[in-house]
């Protein structure tokens, strides 16, 4: 029979439908519906009523709506599993960004609904949503109006500044401030850019740096420190750049001196390698320079550099201190680099106020200052007590029961 011999032909086992399978595919649906069977007309859609008169069937007669709306989707090329993107307003969208669901940014067409978004991640304050609607804006909105929008908002200016910075994107950070009146300001992140990322290179630093100070730096409204700052470290590069040590390329100024006082301790004033040469072109002050000379000769064992440089003596022949480091500073960094017990007496001595220098020689364990000052104040008891914390027969022992025995001295208990 016609019938039993289509199916069982080898082509339509091969088409035929498979149960197993819950939903047919559009494109299955239309191969079967564009299929011709033997002995079938052309047009299956017609009846012959009589020999003069035809009559159109419904197509629902003969096809579902479910098949039938599955045929023209397969037509129209999209997927039957794609479903139509539901409206969110920006209440509903703001929630499902904060909440970390998925979310839909590019329903919102409007400058209206996109200014609103951004309100609202302001409003609520989280960085990630504010940043997130603001790089929405970017892709989606000129760039001079995004930028008009941040500027009456300093939260989202704030956090998109930020991440330009993180994101090393300069050239977008400057434009963004010079639009806004921030020039100087965009100057500085230029600078900072450079530094960071040009490397060792100390002539490569050099070129995009004398170019900056020409072109951003010198112009009015800049603050003349910071075109002090530019200026000093360009002049920093030139001396390094004489010095031809790679060691020293990129490296800060003091640095650079630690360097000098290490390895040209004895070169004259005027040398370039001189650091005292370096100290005037670089200008060092009093204090940075006594503080480099004494971790690094001290670190040296050069003791009698460090005595040399910080003591001194007086009209009446008295060794004193003499240093622009803040007394307990000296104190405090001596004691850890282990200066001998007669270098920190040279320096308690220098200490004006009775009290701070009995506190500060009993911190550092200076026995002989101690002592000294219990005897000035006539305070036996106390003496006596902290002759008890000595070793017997040391120095110091002896010393404080020598003065406890002076009869000159009128104990006042």
């Amino acid at each position: 029979m016609a019938d039993d011999d289509y199916w069982n032909t080898s082509e339509t086992k091969t088409k035929a439908f498979s149960f197993d399978d819950d939903v047919l595919t559009p494109q299955e649906i239309l191969a079967i519906g564009q299929k011709s069977y033997p002995g079938q007309s052309e047009n299956v859609f017609t009846s012959t009523v009589s020999n003069t008169k035809t009559t159109l069937l419904p197509l629902s007669s003969l096809v579902s709506s479910k098949v039938l709306d599955l045929i023209l989707l397969a037509q129209s090329g999209k997927d039957p599993k794609d479903k139509p993107e539901p409206e969110q307003t920006v209440a509903v969208t703001l929630k499902r960004l904060i909440l970390g669901r998925s979310f839909l940014l590019h329903t919102h067409r409007s400058l209206k609904s996109k200014t609103e978004l951004l309100d609202g991640a302001v409003a609520i304050g989280d960085g990630n949503a504010i940043l997130t609607v603001v790089l929405f804006l970017i892709q989606t909105l000129n760039k001079k109006l995004v930028y008009e929008l941040l500027s009456s908002r300093p939260l989202a200016l704030n956090h998109y500044i930020s991440f330009l910075q993180t994101e090393g994107k300069i050239t977008d950070l400057t434009d963004l401030l010079t639009m806004l009146g921030r020039s100087p300001e965009a100057a500085v992140y230029q600078f900072q850019h450079i530094v960071n990322t040009q490397g060792n290179s100390v002539e490569g630093l050099l070129r995009k740096l004398n170019n900056l100070l020409s072109n951003h730096f010198n112009q009015p409204g800049v603050d003349t420190h910071q075109t002090k700052m530019v200026t000093d470290y360009v002049k920093l590069l030139e001396w390094q750049k004489c010095a031809n040590k790679t060691e020293l390329n990129n490296k800060s100024t003091l640095h650079c001196l630690s360097y000098c006082c290490t390895h040209h301790w004895n070169e004259g004033a005027g040398n370039m390698m001189s650091p005292l040469t370096l100290c005037q072109r670089q200008q060092v002050t009093p204090l940075q320079y006594d503080w480099v000379v004494l971790n690094v000769h001290a670190n040296s064992n050069k003791w009698d550099i460090v005595e040399s440089l910080f003591t001194k003596k007086d009209w009446l022949g008295r060794t004193t201190v003499s240093s622009h480091i803040p007394m307990e500073t000296l104190l405090s960094r001596l004691s850890e680099l282990s200066a001998s017990k007669q270098m920190l007496a040279t320096c308690l001595n220098k200490i004006q106020n009775s009290e701070d220098r009995l506190r500060l020689a009993q911190k550092y364990k200076v026995h002989s200052v101690v002592i000294e000052s219990l005897a000035k104040q006539k305070d036996r008891s106390t003496l006596t007590n902290y002759k008890m914390t000595l070793n017997p027969q040391s120095e110091e022992y002896i010393l404080a029961d020598n003065t406890l025995r002076d009869a000159s001295i009128k104990w006042k208990n």
